[in-house]
């Protein structure tokens, strides 16, 4: 269509001047068209092709002047792209015509003067006798002496713009020999129609531009299209463009519109089908882009992209200007959010998040700061219509725009499974056992991802774990050494939780920690599991340690042939630079005593747990002489107890006891703290209570307490650096029984 206009421009050869305009809406490919339009041209051996001139009214905002403005534009872009002296002659002849057409006021414009000139006098007659009168002036001729002085003043103030223009008209027309308005445009006439070749003036837009604006144009248009050898080429939106002329005097905007245009093309129809190729075309550009691995979403075994893309994301695209706005803030925006060869989302929902932005930005703001309301596989609270979940949803989803709110809906329960079980049920029909595929599959429904594609920043925040950072430690695996080093890394800087944690989401997969490497990961666990800070957070924290046991048993939990798992810990016990992982783990194996755990919740055959033991207390046996400062040392002590036959363990207590130092450092492990809040506190408070019980399994209480008394007398200095838990000990004896209830 573009190269067939382009054409006939350049085959018209009448003399006379010619409007044409292309009609479309806003988006349907009008500018494209003029662009390629004039591409045909310039791109034409034909020697009088048209010389083409853009006119842009929205860098003219002041309309007095858009005459003026126009005819310049014109004046400067002809001498520059005019070929002959001929053509320099008519600029110049054209900046005189615009500096002439500028002085003449239009009718609105004369009808305020007047108007200000009636009101501004008549305000002025009318309150004259007043003010004279309060000065006690009482001589008429001061009354007319200051009613026209004023009056002067009142008409000098408000032609003053007009006398500027007066000026630069009369040095104008000294250039021109005084000629007038009407002899200048008959000589522009008459150059113009000497010229080989056509002006083609281009003004497109023209419907984003006000009311006033509008009837400017055209106004424009009108008055000058007497030109001959000049082709007016408009794009507007024919709708919006008569409903703003509709106010011309006695005539309607429509025939108004077709006084001045004298053909009119409408921009082809683009089927739906051919937007979608253009879209997905553009999409596998920004694809090439990305790690190789983006492509493996839309693998032709994965239905997930074609369930989004029909779930509500396709009706998004109306045009093509549609798919060049998305595209082109896609492309920023996606190339942030993936590290080397690693992504930091799913591609699939990064488009589709991508399209919510640019189409219904009012509900990708509701979303950016949602994340639990999206994302939470938790219980709800309340009957399916009360759910406030699904209010608060149901709200944001009517502040949409109601041509998008339909495929908002459609797209957005298709991103979050969470989303479509409270819509459809009043509860999320997902569980939290769902997060961890998610979350591997980059998936934005997952809690732990979904920061990230409205921070743009990996992780979702500086302080969290990126996407890169995890296969970059689930990599080092394969190498000696390099995963341990990797998980000190992190517990340097305070994440090693937040690693335990995204390790587990890979538990189940064999290609991310295939069990060729249990040794090396299970060793590396070990190794640094007395060196995890106490990251507990609430009393039904686990703590750091508890996630290492979580990997392990989710690991061993997929070999069937669960003597294999036995193996790898009789290898790796004895190699461990760390005791309380060795222990934990053969703990939670253990059989305990009236609580006997089945052959399918173990992950070890039953029949080779006490061998670990036995490895497990010659580890206990190595860490002897640090094992007083281990911060664990209660739970290792309790399983030395549990599973020493020889009862090795009483004469390591014994030597505690003959020890003053290492006796008081012993009585501070049986000090609990648990932080309580009272009425009238603004925080919770740390308390401290003594764990009599526990320290009754190990030592006579008694015989403990004489010792103690005895070191406080003796030893005034020992006593003051144990103070604290001496003095708990002491003061709280008589109260043994009370304290044993809370154990």
């Amino acid at each position: 269509f573009a190269q067939e206009l382009g054409k006939s421009l350049l085959n018209w050869q009448e003399k006379e001047s010619l409007v044409l305009a292309i009609y479309g809406e806003w988006g349907s490919g009008k500018s494209s068209i003029i662009n390629l339009a004039k591409k045909c041209i310039e791109s034409s051996t034909n020697q009088a092709k048209p010389t083409v001139i853009e006119f842009n009214p929205w860098l003219f905002s002041d309309l007095d002047s858009l005459s003026e403005n126009f005819f310049a534009e014109l004046g400067k872009q002809l001498k520059v792209k005019g070929a002959s002296d001929n053509d320099k002659k008519i600029a110049e002849k054209l900046a005189y015509y615009a500096a002439i057409l500028n002085l003449m006021p239009e009718k609105e414009s004369i009808s305020g003067l007047i108007n200000k000139v009636i009101i501004g006098a008549g305000i002025f007659g009318i309150s004259l006798p007043q003010i004279l009168q309060y000065f006690n002036f009482q001589q008429s001729w001061v009354t007319t002496l200051f009613f026209v002085g004023g009056f002067i003043l009142l008409i000098t103030q408000l032609s003053q713009s007009c006398l500027s223009k007066l000026s630069d008209i009369f040095e104008k027309r000294s250039i021109y020999k005084e000629k007038s308005v009407i002899e200048i445009k008959e000589e522009i006439k008459q150059e113009l129609r000497l010229r080989e070749a056509k002006l083609l003036i281009v003004i497109d837009d023209i419907d984003r531009l006000n009311r006033t604006e509008i009837r400017e144009i055209f106004r424009l248009i009108r008055a000058n299209a007497d030109f001959p050898n000049t082709i007016y080429l408009l794009s507007f939106d024919r709708g919006i463009i008569e409903a703003n002329l509709e106010e011309q005097a006695g005539i309607s905007g429509k025939d108004y519109l077709e006084k001045i245009v004298q053909v009119n093309f409408d921009v082809p129809y683009a089927k739906p089908n051919k937007i979608q190729k253009f879209l997905f075309e553009q999409l596998d550009r920004i694809l090439d882009l990305l790690p190789e691995k983006a492509k493996s979403f839309f693998g032709e075994d994965e239905p997930y992209w074609t369930n989004v893309y029909y779930s509500g994301l396709k009706d998004f695209f109306k045009n093509i200007r549609d798919v060049k706005r998305f595209i082109s803030g896609l492309e920023f925006n996606i190339t942030q959010i993936h590290q080397n060869d690693v992504l930091e989302v799913n591609p699939i929902d990064f488009i589709a998040i991508e399209a919510i932005r640019i189409f219904v930005p009012e509900f990708y703001d509701f979303m950016k700061s949602r994340n639990e309301l999206f994302t939470s596989t938790e219980g709800e609270s309340g009957s399916r219509d009360a759910n406030p979940r699904k209010k608060e949803l149901e709200k944001a989803f009517e502040g949409c725009e109601s041509l998008y709110r339909d495929s908002t809906v459609g797209l957005v329960k298709r991103l979050f499974p969470q989303v479509d079980g409270i819509m459809e049920h009043g509860y999320s029909s997902h569980g939290p056992d769902w997060q961890p595929s998610w979350s591997k599959q980059l998936r934005v429904c997952a809690t732990k991802n979904f920061d990230s594609y409205f921070t743009l920043i990996p992780g979702g925040d500086e302080a969290e774990l990126s996407q890169f950072e995890i296969e970059e430690i689930l990599e080092s695996i394969k190498t000696e050494n390099k995963f341990e080093e990797l998980l000190r890394t992190y517990i340097g800087n305070k994440k090693i939780r937040k690693v335990l944690q995204r390790l587990q989401d890979y538990t189940d997969d064999d290609g991310k920690l295939p069990f060729s490497s249990a040794e090396t990961i299970v060793l590396a666990l070990f190794n640094i599991s007395d060196d995890l800070p106490p990251e507990v957070t609430g009393m039904f924290d686990m703590g750091s340690d508890m996630e290492i046991m979580r990997i392990i048993y989710q690991l061993f939990k997929r070999q069937k042939d669960k003597v294999k798992n036995f193996e790898v810990l009789k290898k790796v016990i004895p190699l461990s630079k760390g005791l309380f992982g060795p222990v934990e783990e053969i703990s939670l194996e253990s059989p305990r005593e009236g609580k006997e755990r089945s052959e399918e919740n173990l992950s070890l055959p039953k029949e080779n747990i006490p061998e670990l033991q036995k490895l497990s207390l010659a580890k206990i046996e190595e860490f002897k002489d640090r094992l007083l400062d281990h911060e664990k040392f209660l739970y290792i002590l309790y399983r030395w107890k549990e599973w020493d036959a020889e009862e090795k363990y009483k004469t390591y207590i014994e030597e505690i006891l003959k020890d003053e130092n290492q006796l008081f450092k012993f009585l501070q492990h049986f000090i609990s703290k648990s932080k309580s809040t009272t009425m009238g506190d603004y925080g919770s408070r740390t308390r401290k209570t003594f764990n009599y019980k526990s320290l009754r399994d190990f030592v006579e209480l008694d015989f403990l307490k004489d010792s103690i008394l005895s070191i406080k007398a003796s030893n005034d200095e020992l006593y003051k650096l144990y103070q604290e838990s001496v003095d708990l000990f002491l003061n709280n004896f008589d109260k043994q029984d009370r304290q044993d209830d809370l154990f």
